[in-house]
């Protein structure tokens, strides 16, 4: 016997429900403009009571000029207008997207936020209803609200608060914009105080207008991308926050002896396009990193802390010539020098943030690529050449450095450990700013000395 499909059994509305659904909820999404308009006409009867027709007209108008004609109050109605519009789109979007629950919740807007890109917002999902299904249904939304991108994340501290960004357009698209090629000063580039490794270190802002930040100690960074797309300019904000920390040490690798040339005042020790030196500073490094540990061990401690040693800042420019040098028994001697100074480093507060062009396989060994944790890829030539950067797969998730415009100096995909990538633009120091914190970093060290730091 052919049994009938089971068919979906469809609620008939009562009279109560029909209005608040198709009437009231409506309605409600209008409040704001209904609201001026009640305002509107009150004052035109009162000027019709008073004035007749000729009042009846003036009454509102004089508020309207008022309103419009004052910078505070038109901007605080434009701020609010712009917020019930963005709120009436989003509870259509929620509804074609079917994120309505069965008691017709929506995820609903907590707090918006005009960024570059579009709009960053929290939202609150209802009570039956997973951040996660709004994530699912994000390209949805995103059609529906005719944007180019909707990004979902899930509060750390809330299951049911939604971090969601919509991102109307790429703030970094256009290089020709006078605004958007302007390089974007360095914010400790100022003042003349010091600062700190054991700090955040500010270095770039987002496609969002955040300011992105990273904590270096205990971490390694690998900076990648192709000539002039900006490789140089992210390591020199990591060689200026060492500058202005007089606590720090630069033990530097300039292959081709010109880049890290202006920091020189400021460096503990530097070796250039020399494989034996940089084999010799390498083993000193790894005998320094020892002499920690031994510390620890003597103190009976797992953890080094800031006032045990200073962060040492090891800067790799142009690694490639070092890791992939002709001589290849010298070559395999630093990586795996290198590799064992990344892998055992972090805790000894050793930092290496090094840049290549493309650190594949045969230029990086890949056991001493993976322990970087932070990766930075500028703009790159294929999607392969940027997943050696960010990671396998990335670019299949829609990270990939190839996609970003050659003529956009100093924007990347910034990936740290345990987040998603980041479009970054970095912030920027000309020969002027270094040779100011170079100067800086001079008078900083010489102060600390004073003071019996080492």
């Amino acid at each position: 016997m052919i049994q009938r499909p089971e068919l979906p059994v469809r609620a008939r509305l009562t009279l109560k429900a029909a209005l608040l659904l198709w009437v009231v909820r409506p309605s409600w999404l209008w409040r704001r403009e209904a609201a001026g308009l009640v305002v509107l006409a009150g004052l035109a009867a009162a000027g019709w009571l008073a004035s007749g027709p000729v009042g009846a007209v003036a009454a509102p108008g004089g508020l309207v000029l008022v309103v419009s004609g004052v910078p505070w109050s038109r901007g605080w109605v434009a701020v609010r207008w712009r917020r019930a519009r963005l709120r009436r789109k989003w509870d259509r979007a929620m509804r074609f997207a079917d994120l309505a629950t069965l008691n017709d919740r929506i995820p609903r807007i907590k707090r918006e936020r005009v960024v570059p890109a579009g709009v960053r917002l929290l939202v609150r999902v209802p009570r039956g209803a997973t951040v996660w299904d709004l994530a699912e249904e994000r390209e949805r939304v995103a059609a529906v609200l005719r944007v180019r991108e909707v990004r979902v994340a899930r509060d750390l501290d809330a299951a049911d608060l939604a971090h969601v960004d919509i991102v109307r357009g790429d703030p970094f698209a256009d290089p020709d914009d006078p605004e958007v090629s302007k390089p974007i000063p360095w914010p400790w580039a100022s003042g003349d105080g010091q600062r700190s490794l054991n700090d955040p270190v500010p270095l770039g802002v987002d496609d969002m207008g955040s300011v992105v930040s990273v904590r270096l100690p205990g971490k390694n960074m690998l900076l990648g991308g192709e000539p002039e797309a900006g490789k140089s300019v992210a390591l020199s904000l990591l060689l200026a926050a060492a500058a202005l920390d007089p606590h720090s040490q630069i033990w530097g690798f300039d292959g081709k002896r010109v880049e890290l040339a202006l920091w020189r005042p400021v460096m503990t020790r530097v070796a250039y396009n020399s494989i034996d030196a940089a084999i010799a500073q390498m083993e000193d490094l790894i005998k320094e990193m020892d002499r920690r540990y031994l510390m620890l061990e003597e103190a009976g401690r797992r953890v080094l802390l800031a006032e045990d040693a200073p962060v040492i800042l090891v800067p790799i420019d142009e690694l490639r010539f070092y890791t992939a040098h002709t001589d290849r028994a010298a070559a395999r001697h630093f990586n795996a020098l290198g590799a064992d100074l990344t892998a055992r480093g972090r805790a000894a507060r050793i930092v290496q943030a090094a840049a290549t062009q493309k650190p594949a396989a045969d230029v990086v060994p890949s056991g001493w690529r993976d322990l970087m944790a932070l990766r930075w890829a500028m703009r790159c030539n294929t999607g392969d050449a940027s997943d050696t950067i960010l990671g396998a797969g990335m670019a299949s998730l829609g990270y990939s450095a190839a996609d970003i415009d050659r003529r956009t100096r100093g924007v990347g995909w910034l990936h740290a450990e345990g987040t998603v990538p980041r479009r970054v633009k970095s912030f920027y120091l000309d020969d002027h700013d270094i040779r100011s914190i170079v100067a800086r970093g001079v008078a900083l060290r010489r102060l600390a000395a004073g003071d019996g730091w080492v």
